[in-house]
């Protein structure tokens, strides 16, 4: 029995390598081919790829090119100039065929390209640009002023608008009773205690509670639905600096050089106080 079962396996291994390596093909039992060797005959011919200028017009080949070089570096049968004759050059002989014109165009195409480039960089060195320090409450500072001046910098004193911020706030109340209710009531939900503060210097939103200033009004968007979410129902987002004014140093027209002189000027420092672009309408 035990040799029948051996035998038994040794013959079905046997068909089974036979029929992997398609000894059974010709009556049509043989595995399915995996190989596709069609992909061989859709593979891409780099021999048979074209490059194109921007204007779409072929290039000339690599090939092309290089017998090209070869041909103008040889000198040309049957002139008259000796090898080694000091200032003799051979004439490059003129390119004809096909392939001349595309390369010339594919060099115009480069040179203007390069002249365009060159030309835009010379433009964005020579822009100039607007810087301003502060705001200022009152008058802008003497001291940084005159540090301006002394390192050559042109700062001029300027009330101009403040920057726009969006804050998310609640109110204004009725009066401070009714103020330091709703911060009471603040403080019983699940929020930092140091996220929400009475307005200050803001007087057409005092008596009122802000949740946060912004730069964006998306941040304040968000921060809103933050707020929302741990229960405060009431908060809305104002534009904070709406038609305020103030005064700021401000040097219009700097250059690159002068901008990483203001950058590092030691009086900048100083004052805790950062170069910020001017508004595109001052």
């Amino acid at each position: 029995m035990l040799r029948t079962l051996v035998l038994a396996l040794i013959l079905g291994n046997l068909v089974l390598w036979a029929w992997s390596h398609a000894v059974f093909g010709p009556l049509g039992w043989a595995p399915a081919r995996v190989d596709e060797p069609q992909r061989l005959r859709q593979q891409v011919h780099p021999d048979a790829l074209v490059l194109l200028d921007p204007q779409g017009r072929p290039l000339a080949s690599s090939a092309s090119l290089a017998s090209a070089a070869a041909a103008a570096s040889t000198p040309s049968a049957g002139t008259g100039s000796a090898p080694g004759a000091a200032g003799s050059a051979p004439a490059a002989p003129r390119a004809s065929g096909p392939a001349s014109a595309p390369a010339q165009a594919a060099s115009a195409s480069a040179s203007a390209s390069t002249s365009t480039s060159a030309a835009a960089t010379g433009t964005v060195d020579a822009a100039a640009t607007c810087l301003r320090i502060g705001p200022y409450a009152g008058a802008p500072d003497a001291a940084l002023g005159s540090a301006l001046h002394a390192a050559g910098l042109d700062a001029q004193a300027r009330e101009q608008d403040l920057p726009a911020q969006w804050m998310v706030m609640m109110g204004p109340y009725a009066d401070t009773s009714a103020l330091h209710r709703k911060l009471g009531e603040l403080r019983q939900l699940s929020l930092p205690p140091d996220s929400f503060v009475a307005v200050s210097a803001r007087p057409r939103y005092m008596p009122g509670i802000s949740l946060g200033v912004f730069d964006k009004r998306e941040q304040a968007q968000a921060q809103l639905q933050h707020v929302q979410a741990h229960g405060v129902q009431t908060a809305h987002i104002v534009q904070r600096n709406l038609g305020m004014r103030a005064q700021y140093w401000v040097l219009p027209a700097l250059s690159q050089a002068q901008v990483r002189q203001l950058r590092a000027l030691p009086a900048l420092r100083a004052a805790n106080l950062r170069a910020q672009d001017c508004p595109a309408s001052p």
